[in-house]
């Protein structure tokens, strides 16, 4: 009666199994998502670039800032470019990260699944909070309009504080929640010869920054320390949006390491 050898016998026997080598359209293709990538990440911080200067040349007052409600047809236009640059920002980073988490999931597929699904929520939010003059506008013609009783101005000031409150909770979480993903993408990518522990550090440490600074935030509302969040991403995707780019240069990237991954 024939015995049959269980299946890890078999691979014991035939000794560690090697790793395939990608094919060369699989190594193009990478390549190209990698140089995509990169270019997202960059363009995603050129264009938070360009909302902070058209904030600074137009010198639009604070969000919370009551004139943004009274003043807001002088404004109006500069808020709109302001926040489709915000958007777009915020789009062009959460394609960047998805293009990290492609690279860093052969090295540590915990922790670049979790930080990408954790940065991607926190996107999620930021942008949906990202068009505040979508609410601003009517509350502002209502203020404005003549007709409007002065009895009922009011009451659409505590709408519109009311609005503003909601869209700055949006915020803070969006700002706590993708400092925490960059740092799991920071402990992800120190298994990562194509990063390497420089980049790894500098992930780790501007993540835990802009949580910091979020987490600040939220316990004092008010502070203004969420800046530090919003400096840290912008901070990450400039450093590993080059590194990212540059990576689709090479002829080949090692993800991971060649050495075998102990089993038991």
């Amino acid at each position: 009666m024939a015995i049959s050898t269980p299946p890890e016998a078999r691979q014991t026997q035939a000794g560690p199994r090697q790793r395939a080598e990608p094919s060369r359209s699989e190594w193009v293709a990478d390549r190209e998502l990698l140089r995509w990538g990169g270019v997202s990440g960059l363009a995603g911080v050129v264009s938070m670039i360009g909302a902070i200067v058209v904030v600074v040349a137009l010198g639009l007052p604070d969000a919370s800032d009551s004139e943004t409600l009274t003043d807001f047809a002088d404004i109006e236009s500069g808020r709109i470019a302001e926040h489709f640059f915000y958007l777009g920002a915020l789009v062009a980073f959460a394609l960047h990260v998805f293009v990290l988490h492609r690279v860093l999931r052969a090295t540590h597929q915990a922790a670049a699944l979790f930080g990408t699904v954790t940065a991607a929520f926190g996107f999620v939010i930021l942008a949906a909070s990202s068009v505040l003059h979508m609410s601003t506008s009517p509350l502002s013609d209502l203020y404005t309009d003549p007709d409007t009783p002065a009895e009922d101005l009011p009451a659409i000031e505590y709408a519109w504080h009311g609005a503003q409150s909601v869209f700055d909770t949006m915020l803070a979480t969006g700002l706590l929640l993708v400092p925490i993903g960059i740092v799991l993408l920071g402990v992800a990518m120190w298994r990562a010869p194509a990063f390497g522990s420089g980049v790894a550090t500098f992930a780790l440490v501007v993540g835990a920054v802009g949580t910091l600074g979020a987490a600040i935030e939220i316990v004092v509302p008010g502070s203004d320390v969420s800046a530090a969040s919003v400096f840290a991403i912008v901070l990450f995707h400039l450093v590993t949006g080059w590194w990212t780019f540059r990576l689709g240069d090479q002829e080949r990237v090692q993800v991971a390491s060649d050495e075998p991954t102990p089993v038991g």
